[in-house]
């Protein structure tokens, strides 16, 4: 597997300003389609033909998922119903590794970072027929970007594009303490979304092999899919360096 690297390294400057001021910034044409399309076949096989460990969400935590001994499919239940979360590609999958460890990815997110952030896990999302999903939220404010790769085609919002309120990754100790007492009374987590505007909400519809690189302190979703529709993608989780 090999990313543009060229074409990143001539627009890096562009992607990490963009990265750094809206929280997120795609990328088209990360992967070529032929290795998207062989990437999804050695990823759904395994999983069809029950050549790894599945599990039924909620069973275990995600520390206990993460490290699993080989790879573990989780199938998410809830506002995530036919979901299925994969740890330990990588295990399945070595050519995978490289894209945890593309130190171009890498290096954008750190140019747009104020300390440094190095890959923790990758992991597969597969989306099929997930109607109902999570409202914006963010996944921590201490600190997290992610970076994603469809393997498959979203043309539009009924394949579930990943969305982002661009501007909502900055933090201050107001709007954690505000999000805080209004879900605490909503009785919600406590990183769900309070105030953002729509208007500045992005769905990446975009092709196979699109790159998209998010600071998870921004509300984001998975948009809720139609019956029939699918998405594969790809994530590296990245977190301070100790």
């Amino acid at each position: 597997m090999s990313s543009p690297s060229q074409y990143m390294h001539l627009n890096a400057n562009e992607y990490a300003q963009q990265l750094k001021s809206d929280g997120v910034v795609a990328i088209e044409g990360y992967l070529d389609e032929d290795t998207c399309q062989r990437l999804f076949e050695d990823i759904r096989d395994p999983i069809n033909n029950e050549r790894m460990d599945v599990v039924d969400g909620g069973e275990f935590s995600y520390e206990e998922l993460s490290n699993w001994d080989g790879a573990v499919a989780n199938k998410r239940h809830a506002r995530d119903e036919g979901m299925i979360d994969v740890f330990n590609i990588d295990d399945v999958i070595p050519e995978v590794e490289s894209f945890k460890l593309d130190a171009d990815i890498n290096d954008l997110i750190n140019a747009a970072a104020p300390e440094t952030y190095t890959p923790d896990n990758v992991n597969i999302y597969w989306n099929r027929s997930v109607t109902t999903t999570r409202d914006f939220h963010a996944d921590t404010y201490g600190g997290k970007f992610k970076s994603f790769v469809y393997l498959t085609d979203v043309p539009d919002r009924s394949y579930g594009p990943f969305s982002y309120a661009k501007g909502t990754h900055e933090v201050s100790d107001v709007k954690v303490k505000t999000s805080s007492l209004v879900n605490k009374i909503k009785n919600k987590p406590s990183t769900d979304a309070v105030f953002y505007d729509e208007e500045d909400v992005e769905c990446f519809t975009a092709p196979k092999g699109t790159l998209i690189i998010a600071n998870q302190a921004g509300y984001h979703r998975g948009h809720p899919q139609e019956e029939g529709r699918e998405r594969m993608l790809m994530t590296t989780s990245y977190t301070p360096a100790e």
